[in-house]
């Protein structure tokens, strides 16, 4: 009879045709390639980096055993992408585990917090434009071509019955994706690696995922277009509204930008984004004159305005405010996130390096689902 730890493992198998891994019955898998609740949570890339220290101390190449080595030959068999012996490729939902294991309401932060024992994470900005709905799109291979219409047919009363209707056209765009990619570059100390417990394995997986995370956010909220993605501040067809002395009416013009555009699509992922400075200012600013009725209520970090939900980040230029339906907000993903190791960083100092790469895109779906402040005062 199979023992409990026996049975945890078997979605793997399917995908990788190499080993099976154990997963209970009852376990439903999440998105990604079929990880359960379970895998994701024993999955652990200090285990996957201290196979690769032994290996390359050894001088033994070999498979990378267990669940993570069935992992890392799904995804490989999935999207390609090898690099080397010290090469190894990591699924998202694994690297979403550590973001959301602090806060529960916050499953779409790409940034770390701090870390107990000895080691201290670095502060970083907060993640804008994931924590209000972005959506990623995994799995892609070729270019990416999103059909868009961008004009629609007619429609008319006819006055008698033998009256025929008059044929009127759609008219379609095309919208555009292609692979870019981010690298993040980290250093750990060999002993951190060896270590197996859960503080150490935090710190690992909460620092791969910043290095890219953050980058590939701050990617959709400004990115130039130039050798990254285009990001939401500089892509033609966004809205915008007056952010002098910011007030009710620019927050509402803001609103009815997107209204008046019929580009409202999804209530659920409807968000203010701006600094924590503006946030501040905004706290403290009343909707009308002589009342105790802040325009931004709530707490700084996740508040609301005007019942829509509203957040501040680093992430956002300073000055400036996002409000749109971030539903539309596309993030294909050629791959999956490759880590490769450098046991050799600081040799004196038992240094090794850690290289996270990422290969993905922006589209804005509707521009029109976006307006944009700037120079608030």
């Amino acid at each position: 009879m199979l023992t409990y730890e026996e049975m945890r493992v078997r979605r793997i198998a399917e995908l990788s045709g190499e080993i099976a891994v154990l997963a209970r019955v009852d376990e439903k898998p999440v998105d990604g390639i079929g990880l359960s609740a379970a895998e994701i949570k024993n999955y652990s890339v200090s285990r996957a980096l201290r196979e690769m220290e032994d290996m390359a101390r050894k001088k033994q190449p070999r498979p990378l055993p267990g669940l993570e080595g069935a992992v890392h030959r799904a995804l490989v068999e999935k999207y390609g992408q090898p690099e080397s012996a010290l090469a190894f490729l990591v699924p998202w939902e694994t690297l979403y585990r550590s973001l959301s294991a602090a806060t529960a309401s916050a499953g779409g932060y790409l940034v770390g917090t701090t870390s107990g024992g000895s080691y201290i994470e670095m502060l970083r900005n907060r993640s804008a434009a994931f924590r209000l709905g972005a959506q990623l799109l995994p799995g892609q291979v070729a270019n990416l071509t999103i059909p868009r219409l961008s004009g629609s047919a007619s429609a008319a009363w006819l006055p008698t019955e033998s009256t025929t209707a008059s044929p009127t056209q759609q008219t379609l765009q095309q919208v555009a994706a292609s692979p870019k990619t981010v690298a993040g570059y980290t250093e750990l100390s060999r002993q951190l690696v060896l270590q197996s417990n859960p503080s150490a394995e935090q710190v690992i997986m909460t620092d791969l995922a910043a290095v890219v995370g953050v980058a590939l956010d701050l990617a959709v909220v400004n990115g130039s277009g130039t050798d990254q993605p285009l990001g939401i501040l500089n892509t033609a067809g966004v809205g915008t509204f007056s952010g002098t002395t910011l007030g009710l009416d620019g927050l509402s013009e803001a609103q009815s930008d997107i209204l008046d555009s019929n580009a409202l699509l999804n209530p659920a992922t409807l968000g203010y984004c701006t600094t924590p400075a503006i946030a501040k200012l905004l706290k403290n600013r009343q909707r009308f004159t002589g009342t105790d009725s802040p325009l931004w209520a709530g707490p700084l970090h996740d508040g609301n305005i005007e019942g829509v939900r509203a957040i501040s980040s680093k992430q956002i230029p300073s000055a400036s405010m996002i409000y749109g339906d971030f539903s539309q907000i596309l993030i294909p993903e050629w791959g999956t996130l490759a880590i490769e190791v450098n046991r050799y960083a600081n040799f004196q100092a038992g240094i090794i390096g850690i290289r996270a790469m990422l290969t993905a895109d922006v589209v804005v779906r509707h521009p029109a689902s976006f307006s944009v402040a700037t120079s608030i005062t």
